[in-house]
């Protein structure tokens, strides 16, 4: 004869008071796990805007010097002092017109001048170089 387990009240209620007791440490178990992921996501982004803050503190360090900032005009600009005479080198790989000049907007072609203005309407709405020394990116870009 196989003997039968019959449940009685008293281990349906222990049962019963058991699933509870694991429910309530399950729910916020799993708020504790959700928050502490949350706190390792909150802390690599902190870390990454660290080293973007030190880094637009040094690039404006690097802006406030002077010697640095000249070189930038005239290496971009092409500027010169007065009295000096500035050279545009021409050899086989570049075109004898030149169409821009390096950090200009607005390319330096025989178009009409209305042109010119909307090309730089147009270019006034593009997002900014990545690579511009002379451009403080906010974060987001």
């Amino acid at each position: 004869m196989a003997l039968a387990y019959r449940p009685t009240g008293r281990a349906l209620a222990f049962a019963i008071a058991v699933f509870f007791v694991v429910l309530s440490f399950a729910v916020p178990l799993r708020a504790l796990i959700r928050e502490k992921r949350e706190v390792g996501i909150l802390a690599a982004q902190l870390t990454s805007q660290q080293q973007a803050i030190a880094d637009l503190k040094q690039k404006q360090t690097r802006l406030r010097d002077a010697a640095y900032v000249q070189a930038l005009v005239r290496a971009r600009l092409n500027y010169v002092f007065p009295g000096e005479i500035g050279f545009v080198v021409l050899d086989k790989e570049t075109s004898t017109a030149i169409s821009s000049v390096p950090g200009a907007l607005v390319p330096n072609n025989d178009a009409p001048w209305y042109s010119k203005l909307w090309m730089s309407t147009k270019l006034a709405d593009q997002p900014n170089s990545a690579n511009d020394p002379l451009v403080v990116q906010t974060p987001a870009q």
